[in-house]
């Protein structure tokens, strides 16, 4: 009998009728890239959608859900957790997968249940495809919209990568990335729900709200099933702390893998091999004033909050 063939979940559509997927033929070793858009990109492959009704959305799911979930603030080393993990055989990881991010943009127009299991029905094609564990890196705004997340996987341990909040404020000003803003000003689609009273007068008051708003998130999610990872822990803590809370033992071959890959800039293009270089100083150095305030009235509480809720 022919081995079935391998349709990775490529985008979703939401439609009044039920969730429409559209797969591409990538098998998982494939997904090698930084991102799984880059390997869509990369490869020309036969394609096809497939239709779930929305009654039958959620159900026969059980058992599909991710072996973990990577949350994060953006710009604070969750590339490379990923890319790491993908150092395991057992394991297939999908960064920043588009189809996630099509069923959770605002705003929603489906009610927060049929969400949720549209989500679960992604997660059974993306277990489908994987055939075996499989880890969800999410995009950093999925954060905002964790709970709905965590709902659809309510079995799935999940950790969320952070950073100094000063150093990822530094990155998000100097390279916004296409979400955030729109013709200069915040995207209409986020900015509900990172700054609902439309109170920031500055773009540092803006990327201070965003770095609350994810913290105040995370913090809605049950602890017991979280753990934080910070920057300054990485890479060590992919293998002594993300692997296993994901139930994902590390052998020696696994490991020197993952040395060997934590050497590298995680966002290299596939098969670039160029050197990580640490630019956390750097970010210190130019941060101003007005980001250094930003951050102290609206950011570092929240962030000492989630640390207190998980004992860190």
């Amino acid at each position: 009998m022919p081995e079935k063939d391998w349709w990775l979940p490529a985008r979703a559509a939401l439609h009044p009728t039920g969730l429409y997927l559209s797969l591409r033929e990538i098998p998982p070793a494939e997904l090698q890239d930084p991102f799984m858009a880059q390997t869509l990109a990369r490869i020309g492959a036969r394609g096809r959608v497939v239709q779930i009704a929305r009654e039958d959305l959620g159900k026969g799911t059980t058992g599909t859900a991710p072996a973990g979930i990577v949350f994060h603030v953006a710009r604070c080393g969750s590339t490379l957790i990923s890319q790491l993990l993908k150092q395991l055989d057992a394991l297939v990881v999908y960064s920043e997968p588009l189809p996630v991010n099509e069923i959770l943009l605002p705003p929603h127009q489906w009610s927060r249940g049929e969400l949720v299991a549209a989500l679960q029905s992604l997660g059974a094609a993306f277990a489908d495809h994987a055939r075996q564990p499989y880890v969800l890196k999410l995009t950093s705004w999925n954060t905002l919209f964790c709970d709905l997340v965590a709902q659809a996987f309510p079995q799935s341990p999940w950790i969320l990568n952070w950073r100094d909040p000063v150093e990822v404020g530094v990155s998000l000003l100097e390279r916004p990335p296409g979400w955030l803003w729109k013709s200069g000003e915040p995207n209409r689609h986020f900015s509900p729900f990172v700054d609902p009273e439309n109170a920031a007068t500055s773009r540092e008051d803006y990327v201070a709200r965003l770095y609350a708003a994810f913290c105040v998130a995370i913090g809605r999610l049950d602890p017991a099933r979280g753990r934080l990872v910070p920057y300054t822990s990485l890479p060590a803590a992919v293998w002594e702390i993300v692997a296993p809370h994901f139930s994902q033992s590390v052998d020696g071959d696994g490991l020197r893998r993952m040395t060997d890959a934590a050497r590298l800039n995680a966002k290299a293009p596939l098969n670039e091999r160029v050197a990580f270089q640490s630019d956390s100083a750097a970010k210190q150095a130019a941060a101003a004033s007005e980001l250094r305030g930003a951050i102290e009235r609206f950011a570092r509480a929240p962030l000492e909050n989630l640390e207190r809720l998980h004992g860190a």
